[in-house]
């Protein structure tokens, strides 16, 4: 008797995972479609849903900084057909915001990294700095030079209060509401510095509209080998690395998980998939489970200590 109840959840667990999905899944977006994160979401799935023969619905949820989406996943049933897109900082969000009404680190569960964001630092052309060397220098004698990133608590927000800590600068942060208007302003010379994505920055910096200082990342871009990393170019061990990943909530059977897993990471290695998110200027990211445990419990070890000494907050 002991042996065959000891046996019941394992096999009810079992028989259910090897049945997910058996229908319709939903997609939520914490942000509103065209950006970075709805578009990595809607190549990848197109893919998945292929793969697991059922449709998944994505919907955008934007709104309370990224909590309206988690907020409805977590009042989900926690069965894996409800999945929200995540970030490498995912697990960070109550430092960023205090007044969410659940806990990012233990109510949800990031399941898969879909794609690494390569950011940049882009200067003015009004700047009289062309690389790195030249700003550090640059802005140590001019001490509080402005940057823009694409909004407060951002990932981009937290790369320049580390590049401003790892290069000995001061530097004032200018939290946009998104990265068009930054990028304008930084074009039209009333912005000297910001740290947006680099498929945006790319295009106006081989225009000539802008300069591109380094990449953020710890080795140089696919998309423009010909940038060096502000590592090389003079800020030692620096990377800013930052991805989106997949997530469901805390109580979704870990079968279900892995199987997510398993099959997220499969339709990150078609090339079509691959071609398609690297067109749209992100680089594709496919880890066993293991790996990205490691990944997040090193991006946790990073940021946790920038973000509490620093007081960053959403909005602020």
């Amino acid at each position: 008797m002991n042996f065959v109840a000891a046996l019941g959840p394992v096999s009810t667990a079992s028989v259910f995972a090897q049945e997910y999905p058996s229908r319709q899944l939903r997609l939520l977006v914490p942000y509103t479609a065209g950006g970075g994160t709805d578009l990595a979401a809607r190549i990848v799935m197109k893919k998945l849903s292929a793969q697991l023969g059922q449709p998944i619905v994505v919907e955008n949820k934007p709104g309370a900084g990224a909590a309206l989406a988690y907020t409805e996943l977590l009042r989900s049933k926690p069965d894996g057909y409800t999945l929200t897109t995540g970030s490498g900082i995912t697990s960070l969000l109550n430092l960023l915001n205090s007044k969410l009404p659940f806990d990012a680190a233990t109510d949800l569960v990031q399941v898969a990294p879909l794609a690494s964001v390569p950011i940049v630092l882009i200067a003015s052309n009004k700047v009289p700095a062309q690389d790195m060397a030249e700003l550090v220098s640059h802005v140590k004698q001019n001490p509080g030079m402005s940057y823009g990133t694409p909004g407060p608590a951002t990932p981009h927000h937290l790369a320049g209060v580390l590049l401003a800590s790892m290069a000995g600068l001061q530097m004032t942060h200018v939290g946009y509401r998104g990265t068009a208007p930054a990028v304008q302003d930084v074009i039209g010379g009333h912005l000297p510095l910001a740290i947006i994505g680099l498929s945006t920055a790319i295009q106006f910096a081989r225009s000539g509209q802008l300069k591109v200082l380094g990449v953020g990342s710890a080795k140089r871009s696919e998309l423009a080998p010909e940038i060096p990393t502000l590592a090389e170019a003079g800020v030692k061990g620096y990377d800013a690395s930052y991805w989106y990943d997949i997530c469901v909530a805390k109580g979704v059977p870990k079968a279900v998980v892995r199987r997510l897993h398993t099959e997220v990471t499969q339709a990150l290695q078609d090339t079509e998939v691959r071609k398609t998110l690297t067109a749209a200027g992100l680089e594709p990211m496919a880890v066993t489970q293991d790996e990205y445990q490691r990944m997040l419990q090193a991006e946790r070890a990073k940021w946790e200590p920038i973000i509490r000494a620093n007081h960053i907050q959403m909005g602020s």
